[in-house]
């Protein structure tokens, strides 16, 4: 039977604490007797040397040797006593018990004539108590006894062997009582320490055999019953699990089949771009085969996909670009970070794991949005020649009708008063129509211009507030007209920048034409200020504001806030289309934020200098 580290540990205690109990009881128990056997010791000397210094006196004196040695001889008998002797006055031993002759040393001791008790230590023979009692105060002698030092320590020793014994007696049936009394305890504790790692290596129908009722069989049966309890939540959990993993499967399939049968592109990166899924609508857009760029960088499929997939993975908003796809086809990507709070919200560390981009083939929108804007484009440049004509044509009717066939009618005939007026205000019209069409006309052709790449730019150093101070300029009668006050404030000490003045001075307008547009009371204000390498220009205005599902759709072509039924503004539908092309030609970028019936503030940013990237888009 294997030895419990309980039993281990319990018999060290106990060999541990004897051994203490053991040197103390020695120490004290040796220390103690040998000064009580000293005591006495000295005290037999004591009393044996005074009884023959108080009976000798009178021998000594009529010098009678014999009768003093028969005297001491008869006390060497005594247990402890070695020698005696009997000195004179002069230090001269009479009398002796040393055979077969005196030692030195007590030859020397022999002539010192003082009372007490001294230790002597003779070669040969031993250690002793001297002890010296005077006879007649010691003018007729001395008497010494020695006391044998070495009976104390045989006695000594045999006591301490005595208690060496019994205290072995006693550690034997400590350890046989302490091993009955911990191995109950122990074996138990074993049997519980197997059984619970059965328990951890998931053998539920173990059984443990413990029949004692003290604590340990309670535990014994708790834990049983706890195996019992969880090997039937296991069996539980097994079958749920079982159930999940067979509708997960089904899920995942269900997804797989969704994903691999989308018509657009489906891209997952990592954090480091490595490519960990695409499928096969991506595979067939870049005529690449799956297996040639799972765990591939998405560098092999092209700069502009790089590039996106790079700023994705340094923001957690929405970034799209347009793609350059196989077969001089074109493809719009639109990518999403993957943040780590997705799979587990209580996750401290929310950083971004990778990236999903979805990449439509929009090569026929372009083709299509290409051919529309050549046709307007063509049509536009057709209208505004019969146009331009038009408008002259009515612009001198207006003229020669006012000049030389006004003067000679009778305003006073109602009838005639009545069809002068009419005519009047038919030319206005006509004038305000036509000037209608040819701003919606040059709309179209300066939007068509920018995103053909035709325009001509002409960029210089430049002052923002020149810029906004003409594009108020502009719209100043219209602020009056409206009643509207507009609000002008610039940061001072503004850097120059380098741009297109004109194509500037269109966005602010655009900008201020809208605010006016849509605020019916309230104010508009036009702010800049500078943010670390770029100037920031914002345009408020107490309108009736954006609704947030339209925010990103008022920069598409066309695209207007409102409802034809609800009175919606006119307008082309183009200033703020024509003015993100802008923005973003000088580098920049324009935003709106917005509340429905609150107001809205567009913002464009103009950076101090032009990024390499543009310069090479204006001047290819």
């Amino acid at each position: 039977m294997r030895m419990s580290k309980l039993f281990q540990k319990t018999l060290l205690g106990i060999i541990f604490l004897f051994a203490i109990i053991f040197i103390t009881i020695s120490v004290f128990s040796g220390w103690h007797l040998y000064n009580n056997l000293s005591e006495e010791y000295k005290s037999k000397g004591t009393a044996i040397a005074s009884s023959i210094a108080s009976s000798s006196a009178e021998t000594i004196l009529n010098l009678d040797s014999a009768t003093v040695q028969a005297m001491i001889d008869q006390f060497l008998e005594i247990e402890g006593v070695s020698y005696v002797f009997v000195v004179d006055s002069t230090g001269e031993i009479i009398s002796h018990t040393f055979i077969p002759t005196i030692p030195e040393e007590i030859k020397r001791i022999s002539q010192i004539h003082k009372t007490g008790i001294r230790d002597v230590s003779i070669e040969g023979i031993g250690d002793f108590s001297d002890i010296v009692s005077p006879i007649t105060e010691g003018a007729v002698g001395y008497v010494h006894v020695g006391m044998n030092k070495n009976n104390i320590n045989q006695k000594m020793w045999a006591v301490l062997g005595k208690q060496l014994t019994l205290l072995s007696l006693i550690f034997i049936f400590s350890v046989l009582l302490a091993y009955f009394m911990v191995n109950r305890i122990s074996q138990p504790l074993n049997q519980l320490t197997e059984y619970a790692k059965k328990l951890l290596a998931h053998d539920f129908d173990a059984k443990v055999d413990i029949k004692s009722k003290d604590e340990i069989g309670l535990l014994s049966n708790t834990m049983q019953s706890m195996a019992n309890n969880i090997n039937e939540v296991f069996d539980r959990y097994e079958f749920a699990l079982k159930d999940a993993v067979v509708e997960l499967q089904d899920t995942l399939a269900y997804l797989t089949t969704i994903i691999d049968n989308m018509a657009d592109g489906l891209i997952v990166v990592d954090k480091d771009g490595v490519i960990n899924h695409i499928n096969p609508a991506a595979s067939e857009m870049f005529g690449k085969a799956e297996f040639e760029m799972i765990g591939k960088n998405v560098k092999i499929l092209g700069k502009e996909l790089d590039k996106l997939v790079k700023k994705s993975l340094n923001t957690e908003e929405i970034v799209s670009n347009e793609i350059n796809l196989v077969n001089e086809r074109v493809g719009k990507a639109v990518a999403k970070s993957i943040k780590k709070e997705y799979f587990s919200e209580e996750s401290e560390a929310k950083g971004i794991l990778g990236s999903v981009i979805l990449i439509r083939d929009i090569t026929q929108e372009k083709e299509v949005d290409r051919l529309k804007t050549e046709f307007i484009t063509v049509v536009s440049h057709e209208l505004r020649t019969p146009l331009t004509s038009i408008l002259g044509f009515i612009e001198i009717i207006n003229k020669k009708f006012t000049e030389n066939i006004l003067p000679h009618l009778d305003m006073n005939n109602f009838r005639l008063s009545k069809a002068v007026n009419k005519i009047n205000k038919n030319f206005k019209i006509i004038l305000s129509e036509g000037e209608r069409i040819t701003s919606l006309i040059n709309d179209v052709l300066d939007i068509s211009k920018l995103e053909s790449g035709k325009a001509i730019w002409n960029f210089k150093e430049i002052s923002i507030q020149g810029v906004i101070t003409d594009a108020y300029k502009a719209l100043s009668s219209l602020f009056e007209q409206k009643g509207i006050p507009c609000y002008i404030e610039i940061q001072p000490s503004l850097p120059f920048i380098n741009a297109d003045r004109e194509r500037l001075i269109q966005v602010v307008i655009n900008l201020l034409s809208n605010a006016l547009k849509f605020t019916e009371k309230g104010y508009v204000k036009c702010k800049t200020a500078l943010n670390a390498d770029e100037i920031v220009v914002s345009v408020e205005d107490s309108g009736i504001g954006i609704p947030e599902e339209e925010k990103e759709r008022i920069f598409e072509k066309f695209k207007q806030v409102g409802d034809l039924i609800r009175g919606k503004p006119k307008g082309t539908g183009l200033g703020l289309a024509i003015s993100k092309q802008i923005v973003e030609a000088h580098g920049g970028k324009i935003w709106v934020e917005s509340e429905l019936g609150k107001g809205s503030t567009f913002y464009f940013t103009i950076p101090l200098k032009r990024k390499e990237e543009f310069n090479e888009n204006i001047n290819s």
